[in-house]
């Protein structure tokens, strides 16, 4: 492979929670250009109420302009770590607190354009609180079987990857081969 080098790097937009940067690259003598989304880093858990049964929310998405099925996730604080962040969205999400998380994963969401790297946790001993989502969050939480959850990835009903990929780990793990 050819040494790739940074060659100029212009921040063309910064928002709230995201930076898109326009970098130009040189390898084997060519030049190319890549606009690149930075993002802070995310969590996904996969509360288990019981062996069988998991948590999600059903949320509103803009970009797609549809509600989606979805385990609880959420974008890192500046200085939160992953697993605080894991706790966080759990309860404010779901209303939901965790007595054990384990981190299962992690995975780059979309590394053609988004730097945002995921980390799964698997959220076990679950007992009830309070929800509090963020006030630009309309979140409702729906409780699954594992058995349903895995059809709805199947059929497509559930649609969003950070969920598929909870699904199918969780699936992996009860069944002892994870």
């Amino acid at each position: 492979m050819a040494r790739i080098r940074l060659v100029k790097r212009q921040r063309i937009y910064r928002g709230r929670i995201i930076t898109l940067v326009r970098e130009v690259y040189q390898a084997g003598g060519r030049r190319f250009a890549r606009e690149i989304i930075r993002h802070p880093g995310a969590v996904v858990v996969v509360p288990m109420v019981d062996r069988s049964h998991l948590l999600f929310v059903r949320q509103y998405r803009r970009a797609v302009g549809r509600e989606l099925l979805e385990l609880p996730a959420g974008t890192l604080n500046r200085g939160e770590s992953r697993l605080a962040c894991a706790r966080r969205e759990l309860e404010e999400e779901t209303g939901w607190r965790a007595h054990r998380l384990k981190r299962i994963s992690q995975f780059y969401t979309a590394p053609g354009v988004l730097s945002e790297e995921m980390t799964v946790f698997l959220a076990e001993g679950l007992s009830p609180s309070a929800a509090h989502p963020e006030p630009d969050e309309i979140v409702t939480p729906v409780m699954l079987s594992l058995r349903a959850a895995s059809r709805k990835v199947q059929t497509g009903a559930i649609r969003d990857a950070k969920s598929i990929i909870g699904v199918l780990l969780a699936q992996r793990l009860l069944a002892g081969k994870a």
